[in-house]
């Protein structure tokens, strides 16, 4: 059975200069490798040990991901729109490592519950199968090889049933659709070898056709989680917009270069957006975007949480200082964002409307698959400062 992942990019690099935070674990693999680490901060302005660099291996660090080894992806730049496919690209091989993370686990349990599995541990107490761990790599191995022309034929049947699953499915619109197509083969290829194991037990019992049904079903259920992802992507895009205009804001009135009312024509001009990127360099006013996933904090029982915040200097005016002011002494949890658009009368400033729709696709999915989804809006306003945090757990 061919076990290499199909891949959906065509690079293998993804452009966006950052900083890679370790899990403890991670740090150890490192360590025992051989590869130096360096002391970097992360979002919050903690120190660590992890890894820095102008670009970063998709599929390295998508490993990362899959087996804990990284706490979080930290990007700090004077601008981020200009880093639009390479920050959409992070974030989908983030999303998409949990879900792969979590689909053989599911299928596991899945399959032990089965009688047939239970009347082959009756049956073989001293080889008994109730964890993944029980099943000897070696013994994998061996079962593949003698079988590669079935395990094929049945790795294929599977691929064809779950693509008619989707393609029956009429609650998916044709854009959801075609992004779950093309990512059936990546997650089947991900599977672990270990469940195509169990799988072969079942498989020689009148028990195949009813478990083929519930491993299909399984894993349609899993690609359509992958339309988070494509939500996720598309409310992080419309954060970064509205935080980049609020930070070129900033400094450009700061500095006197044009005035408050023309910053958007006055932006339009290549050269002026160099300029104020090399000023905001200068300055040490950067946009920050972070994805933090460490497992030893941020995850609770099954489910990985996953935080992405975007944070930014921006022009705050008194009537939103003091309303914000107000608000924060009564609620730490952060501002809802629908009432911090709300609050503006300028439909332009923050940007209103994109953000409140895809934050609605988001709410709408989460609360139908039952996932935990927030989004709120920490402002500092002594600082002139705001942070986005969506936390959603898979």
């Amino acid at each position: 059975m061919d076990q290499t992942p199909v891949t959906e990019r065509t690079d293998k690099f993804i452009d966006l200069p950052c900083r890679l935070i370790l899990t403890n674990s991670g740090q150890l693999l490192f360590q025992k490798s051989g590869t130096p680490l360096k002391r970097v901060t992360n979002k919050e302005g903690v120190t660590s040990e992890g890894l820095e660099s102008p670009r970063f291996n998709a599929a390295t660090v998508q490993k990362l991901v899959l087996n804990s080894f990284l706490e979080e992806i930290y990007a700090t730049l004077p601008a981020l729109l200009t880093r639009r496919y390479h920050i959409i690209s992070t974030n989908n091989l983030i999303m998409y490592g949990i879900l792969y993370k979590k689909l053989s686990p599911s299928l596991a349990t899945t399959m032990f519950a089965t009688n047939v599995v239970k009347d082959f541990n009756r049956k073989n107490p001293k080889h008994s199968i109730v964890d993944l761990k029980h099943i000897h790599p070696g013994s994998v191995e061996a079962l593949l090889g003698k079988n590669q022309a079935l395990f094929q034929r049945i790795e294929n049947e599977i691929t064809e049933a779950v693509i008619e699953n989707i393609e029956m499915n009429a609650a998916l619109n044709d854009e959801d659709r075609q992004a779950m197509l093309m990512s059936v083969a990546k997650f089947i290829s991900w599977i672990d070898r270990r469940i195509w194991y169990i799988f072969f037990i079942i498989y020689q019992t009148n028990q195949k056709e009813v478990m083929k049904r519930t491993f299909v079903t399984m894993v349609a259920r899993y690609l359509e989680h992958t339309r988070l992802a494509t939500h996720l992507s598309n409310l992080i895009m419309e954060f970064i917009q509205n935080a980049e205009k609020a930070h070129f804001e900033r400094i450009i009135v700061k500095n006197g270069l044009c005035p408050r009312d023309d910053v958007d024509r006055w932006l339009r001009e290549k050269a002026n957006r160099d300029l104020v990127m090399q000023m905001a360099e200068r300055e040490g006013q950067m946009l920050d975007l972070a994805w933090n996933m460490n497992p030893e904090r941020m995850s609770v029982g099954k489910q990985y949480r996953i935080q992405v915040s975007i944070s930014n200097y921006g022009l705050i005016d008194d009537t939103m200082r003091d309303k914000l002011n107000r608000k924060l002494k009564t609620n730490t949890d952060g501002l809802n964002i629908s009432d911090f658009y709300q609050s503006s009368e300028d439909p332009d400033k923050l940007g209103a409307g994109l953000g409140l729709l895809y934050n609605s696709y988001l709410e709408e999915i989460c609360k139908k698959e039952g996932i935990h989804y927030k989004c709120s809006i920490f402002p500092e306003p002594r600082k002139e400062k705001t942070s986005v945090i969506i936390e959603i757990s898979l």
